[in-house]
C-alpha cells in the first residue's frame, strides 16, 4: 500500500492541479480468476484509441483489482497480471510505452459482504486513469487555426461545427431522415422521434457533459414555448454483447446506463421548470442498433444516441 501511494504521489505530483481535475477514468471489467482481457474489455479500448479517449503523449496510470475470493497473495498477484495484460493490450493498440506511468495490482477490493459464493463481478476490474488535457489542447490550438482536427497518423479530417444543434427525425431509427432544428420539433407526429446530436457523457457515465446545456437548452426553450407538446426521452448505447442487455453506469454500479442517461435528460428539464407530466424516460439498451453490427467508432456513435420521442403534441 505505501508502494501504491508512493507511484501515486509521483504520477499526481507531476500534474499541476488543475490537470489532475481533468483525469478521466475508463473501467474494463473480467471475468472470475481470468487475468487475460475478454472481447468486451479489447472492444472497449480499441474503440477509447479510435475515439481519441486515449491518446499517444498523455500520461496513462493502469490499476488492477480483484474482488474478495482468494488469498491475499492470490489477489494481489491475480491485480497485476490483469494490469499488465491491459498495458500490453494498450502499447499493441499503439500507446507509447513511456506514456504509462503507472502499472500496479491493489488486489482484493474490500466488501462488507464477503458471503457470496460468486464474489462481486464489478470489482473484477482494471481502472485506466489517463489524463489527455495538454494533448487535446494542443489538438484545439490545431483546430482553431487550421479548421481540422489532427489525426493519430499525422492526417487531417474535417470537422463539423460543435453546439451547433443540428438534429434528425425518423420514424424508425435510423431511417428516412430529415434534418431539421429542434425548434421545429412541433412538425412531427406522434411517435416520430429527433435524433440529439451533441448531447454528450463520459464513456460509462450518464452525468451530462457542459458542452451538451447548448443543445438541451433549445430543447427546454421549444418545451416552454409549446405548453401542449409531450415526449419521450430514449436512451442507447452501443458496444454490448453476448446477453448483456445494457452497459454498466459506473456512476452506479447499475447495468441501466441508457436508461440513467434519458433520465439525467429529463432531470435537467424538470430543474429547469418542465412539467414531470409531459415528460417520459426510457432505456432500450442495446435492443435497437441502427448499425446491426459495429466495426468502427462511427458505427458505434450511430448505435450509442439519445432519441426524443414525439408522445402528444396536441
Amino acid at each position: 500500500m505505501r508502494r501504491l501511494l508512493f507511484l501515486l504521489f509521483t504520477v499526481l505530483s507531476v500534474l499541476p492541479a488543475s490537470a489532475q481535475q481533468n483525469l478521466d477514468t475508463f473501467r474494463l471489467f473480467f471475468d472470475l480468476n481470468v487475468p487475460t482481457l475478454n472481447k468486451n474489455a479489447e472492444k472497449k479500448i480499441d474503440l477509447l484509441i479510435i475515439n481519441d479517449k486515449i491518446i499517444s503523449g498523455s500520461t496513462v496510470m493502469v490499476v488492477g483489482y480483484t474482488d474478495f475470493l482468494g488469498s491475499e497473495q492470490y489477489n494481489k498477484n491475480l491485480s497485476m497480471q490483469r494490469a499488465k495484460n491491459v498495458k500490453d493490450y494498450l502499447i499493441k493498440a499503439g500507446i507509447n510505452p513511456a506514456d504509462i506511468k503507472v502499472c500496479l495490482g491493489r488486489g482484493e477490493i474490500k466488501s462488507k459482504d464477503t458471503t457470496d459464493r460468486e464474489g462481486n463481478p464489478i470489482d473484477r476490474k482494471v481502472d485506466i486513469v489517463v489524463n489527455n488535457k495538454t494533448i487535446r489542447s494542443e489538438q484545439a490550438r490545431h483546430f482553431s487555426t487550421t479548421g481540422t482536427k489532427s489525426s493519430k497518423n499525422g492526417n487531417s479530417a474535417t470537422s463539423g461545427t460543435p453546439g451547433s444543434g443540428t438534429t434528425t427525425a425518423s420514424n424508425t431509427p435510423g431511417a428516412g431522415r430529415n434534418n431539421i432544428d429542434i425548434k421545429d420539433i412541433t412538425s412531427l407526429k406522434e411517435g416520430q422521434t429527433l435524433l440529439l446530436k451533441n448531447v454528450y457523457f463520459p464513456p460509462g457515465s450518464h452525468v451530462i457533459k457542459t458542452e451538451s446545456f447548448e443543445t438541451l437548452e433549445k430543447l427546454y426553450e421549444t418545451l416552454k414555448n409549446n405548453p401542449n407538446l409531450k415526449i419521450s426521452v430514449e436512451g442507447h448505447v452501443c458496444c454490448i454483447h453476448g446477453d448483456i442487455p445494457d452497459a454498466l453506469d459506473i456512476d452506479t454500479n447499475e447495468p441501466i446506463l441508457s436508461v440513467n442517461r434519458a433520465k439525467a435528460i429529463v432531470i435537467y428539464l424538470v430543474k429547469r421548470g418542465i412539467s414531470e407530466d409531459r415528460l417520459q424516460f426510457a432505456g432500450f439498451g442495446k435492443q435497437h442498433p441502427i448499425v446491426q453490427f459495429e466495426r468502427s467508432e462511427e458505427d458505434a456513435e450511430k448505435n450509442r444516441r439519445v432519441e426524443i420521442r414525439i408522445v402528444s403534441n396536441q
